[in-house]
């Protein structure tokens, strides 16, 4: 990036299934306004991911479910959020993701909001936003015509959205949910909030011409 470039956007890969991505998708959002940058939400499915990099997926094992079940509580009670236990983990977030990736295309603010109420829902409200008519409901809110909605939860071209993001995340690397791209930089998980504070603070280029 040269000195006569505007910063270009954070990349939030995100699943709207994962309980960390909930815990910081706010902060997030205030910690790259307050830096003038803009936050592009991308919502994939963090199973195809993990399938994809052949990583069993984290639920698997009874005792880390039990963990992180608590800490999923723990994490939302310390970002200052509503959270109640989803009524059902794993979940796939295909349809939830589809509709996002649809109204992006025509009103990314209403995206985003759209978004908003999908992890309130799961994490705050026990909705279960796999359900069509929950989401039908929620993209209801954002004045999305249900036949828009519908097509894109099951058209072709809905489909084949969400599988590009989920290509590009692979090319960006991402590792899980929540996944900061920074200026080329990936972060992934909740825990790495204070780093991208840090690097939006000092960024490589300052690092680079330091003697």
């Amino acid at each position: 990036m040269t000195d006569h470039q505007a910063p270009g956007p954070i990349r939030f890969y995100l699943d709207f299934a994962s309980p960390y991505a909930y815990a910081v998708h706010r902060d997030l959002e205030a910690l790259a306004e307050r830096h003038g940058r803009a936050l592009e939400w991308r919502p994939i499915l963090v199973w195809a991911v993990l399938k994809a990099l052949g990583v069993p997926p984290p639920l698997e094992s009874e005792a880390k479910r039990r963990y992180l079940l608590a800490d999923m509580a723990r994490s939302a009670a310390f970002h200052g959020l509503p959270y109640r236990e989803p009524v059902r983990l794993p979940l796939s977030t295909h349809l939830a993701a589809r509709i996002f990736h649809a109204c992006h295309e025509v009103d990314p603010v209403a995206a985003k909001a759209f978004g908003r109420s999908v992890f309130r829902a799961f994490f705050a409200e026990g909705l279960d936003i796999a359900d069509e008519a929950v989401l039908l409901s929620l993209a209801g809110e954002q004045g999305l015509a249900p036949d828009f909605v519908r097509d894109a939860m099951t058209g072709a071209e809905g489909k084949a959205r969400l599988a590009r993001a989920v290509e590009a995340a692979l090319a960006d690397g991402v590792v899980g949910s929540p996944f900061v791209l920074l200026d080329g930089e990936g972060f992934f998980g909740a825990d790495r909030l204070p780093q991208i504070a840090w690097r939006l603070d000092r960024p490589h280029q300052q690092e680079r011409s330091a003697p």
